[in-house]
């Protein structure tokens, strides 16, 4: 059913951009600003596939500059995970010990799955000696490129069909008021049968 109206709908807009003289401009004007609707569709690929490009580019460096500047050491888990943290996100808190020179460093860090006492895992340290995430890989780069070629396609989409949802409830109105006023018209003309004296 859905189908069938969508389908209606888009012959509809091609034939009011046709040059038959009994479409009125009303009905021309919503169907340009449909056809408008897709060339900007059309038009923004490019646009999209730039911005893929530059944050790609920009994940790349990122994830090179994190591979100079962390490192990873293997610890063991003192405590097994049993909680979630704070923002959900899918990663349990565990308390790990590893060795630092002499020293037997303990922190809590974050671990992607459950894991036991005793477990061991693999945790990241930066520069610094501070507990950080795994460094960016370019598959991660490319995953967030995409996501931003995805979400500035749709964005510039979404205004433009937005315009033209806009354009169409203002000529719907305008259309109405038409309506009326010829209703008018012929329901107070002398001329109609209803108002005819005899």
């Amino acid at each position: 059913m859905a189908v069938t109206v969508f389908a209606a709908r888009v012959r509809w807009n091609v034939r009011a951009l046709g040059f038959n003289p009994l479409v009125r401009a009303s009905d021309r004007l919503e169907a340009l600003a449909v056809l408008g609707v897709l060339v900007v569709a059309l038009f923004t690929v490019p646009v999209a596939a730039r911005a893929e490009a530059q944050v790609y580019e920009a994940g790349v460096r990122t994830a090179d500059e994190q591979a100079h500047s962390r490192h990873s050491i293997e610890a063991v888990a003192v405590d097994g995970s049993a909680t979630l943290p704070a923002d959900f996100e899918g990663s349990y808190y565990v308390r790990a010990q590893w060795r630092e020179g002499t020293r037997l460093r303990t922190e809590q860090v974050v671990d992607p799955a459950t894991i036991r006492a005793g477990d061991p895992l693999t945790i990241w340290l930066d520069d610094t000696g501070t507990v950080v995430a795994a460094p960016l890989t370019p598959q991660d780069a490319k995953l967030s490129a995409l996501g931003a070629a995805g979400t500035v396609w749709v964005a510039i989409v979404a205004c433009t069909a937005l315009l033209a949802f806009l354009i169409r409830k203002r000529l719907d109105r305008t259309r109405e008021h038409g309506w009326d006023r010829e209703l008018r018209l012929l329901a107070h003309n002398d001329d109609g049968w209803a108002n005819r004296h005899t």
